[in-house]
């Protein structure tokens, strides 16, 4: 039995010296204090929040919401062990609401043996469901866990309203190249250090090249400087082009259900509505490359054409809709023809959002004021022995102009007006035409436009 022991004992440190000498250079590069710790200075710099924690000490329910590959987990670990709590990953994909109940054993155990907290990490939280975030509630409430969860997705949209309520959210940026350039830098030197296949310099064109092709994720450039090391050997030379072929294509900085989805989606449609049609086809390109429904796009300009250009170029939504058909009957990737013309007519339209703004001012009515009956003139039904004289329906078309001089509103809300054109596209004619129309009625003295 204690010559199997010692075999044991030899076969594990064995099995442990070679898994760390196969550890991937990103794996060696994780930081395990604050001072090593690359980017996110507007968090962790000096007076900033998640800095006054780490260096207090403090143990507090977090949310890291940000792009991936830059450190939400490594921070995670390196706040935990500086409050001295233990540290208890947690997969949102893989775990499930059973493995809750073992982790909060676990920490009731650790607690009383050892007065020892537990912060349990969940990565990919905003794939928890109804059942898992409702799991976690009573044991924020009591203390007993403390919770740091890592997403890519905004977390106001994919976390229960109760849960949120008990989490801090913060916010993390890609890596910037300043720090990008010294991660690289000092890997390059780690791997050196220990005997691992990395060139004795890093020119500069190839260093672009690493930073372009990684696009602010330290674990991609990391991983695509390792294995461009290792093909070009020790003695080689780690040039531009080597690390072109060998990341083969470029990571987007777009992943289909992330946070970058609604940030380029944004910038999309606040190009269209600046009128740059050359930025609206960057930021449309850059949502295709990533792998956006160009369904989605195209209902995207549907709603934009009846928002920002309305009856300016009553067309545009015309335009659009026929663009969705487009879409679903060519299909990718000629779909982002009809789609380029749709999104260079719709920024390059007259814009005016006089119809939507309209609506809200109408809606706010609804919403907030006293609502009166429909006037007797307006309803449905015959009247004749309730119409005092004047109550009588008057059919426009009967009139020069097809217009008669006539109230439709409920009498409590009598001259209020919603939609005022710009003198934009066709809105232009629209306004003369209201002008003439309204400057025969008696001008509102409550005006809901008045604020």
């Amino acid at each position: 039995m204690k010559k199997n022991a010692v075999g044991g004992d030899l076969f594990k440190a064995r099995l442990e010296e070679n898994l760390e000498r196969a550890q991937a250079l990103a794996t060696r590069m994780r930081p395990s204090k604050l001072e090593d710790f690359a980017g996110q200075d507007h968090l962790l710099g000096e007076g900033r929040p998640l800095r006054k924690i780490h260096d207090s000490g403090i143990l507090a329910s977090m949310v890291f919401w940000g792009p991936p590959g830059i450190g939400k987990t490594t921070l995670a670990r390196i706040i935990a062990r500086r409050a001295g709590a233990h540290f208890e990953e947690y997969s949102a994909v893989t775990s499930k609401k059973e493995d809750i109940v073992r982790v909060v054993a676990e920490s009731e155990d650790r607690l009383a043996a050892h007065d020892k907290r537990t912060v349990i990490f969940v990565d990919e939280f905003h794939r928890f469901n109804k059942a898992q975030q409702d799991a976690f509630l009573p044991h924020l409430e009591s203390g007993l866990l403390t919770l740091i969860g890592a997403t890519t997705e905004n977390p106001y949209f994919v976390l229960n309203p109760a849960l949120r309520s008990r989490l801090s959210i913060f916010r993390f940026n890609r890596l910037d190249a300043a720090a990008m350039t010294r991660l690289a830098l000092r890997a390059a030197e780690t791997a050196r250090a220990a005997a691992l296949p990395m060139p004795p310099a890093i020119p500069q064109a190839a260093l672009d090249e690493l930073l372009l092709y990684s696009n602010g994720d330290a674990r991609v450039m990391l991983n695509l400087l390792e294995l461009a090391a290792r093909v070009a050997g020790a003695d080689g030379e780690l040039s531009a082009d080597l690390v072109r072929e060998t990341a083969g294509m470029r990571q987007l900085d777009y992943q289909r259900l992330g946070t970058d989805r609604f940030d380029m989606v944004s910038a999309f449609i606040k190009s269209m509505r600046g009128s740059n049609p050359d930025a609206a086809l960057h930021w449309m390109t850059r949502l295709l490359a990533g792998g956006e429904a160009p369904e989605f796009i195209s209902r995207r300009m549907v709603i934009f054409a009846a928002e920002d250009i309305g009856c300016a170029a009553p067309n545009a939504i015309n335009v659009a809709a026929s663009a969705v058909r487009a879409v679903e009957f060519v299909g990718m990737p000629e779909a982002r023809i009809p789609l380029a013309f749709c999104c260079v007519y719709l920024a390059t339209c007259p814009k005016s959002n006089a119809a939507y703004s309209a609506l809200k001012l109408a809606e706010a009515d609804v919403r907030d004021k006293p609502l009166g009956p429909v006037p007797l003139h307006l309803r449905n039904y015959d009247f004749s022995a309730e119409k005092e004289s004047g109550d009588e329906y008057k059919y426009p078309h009967d009139f020069p102009g097809h217009h008669i001089d006539a109230d439709y509103f409920p009498e409590e809300m009598s001259g209020t007006v919603y939609y005022r054109p710009t003198e934009q596209g066709n809105e232009a004619a629209i306004s003369r035409r209201l002008d003439a129309w309204r400057a025969k009625k008696i001008e509102p003295t409550g005006n809901a436009n008045d604020d």
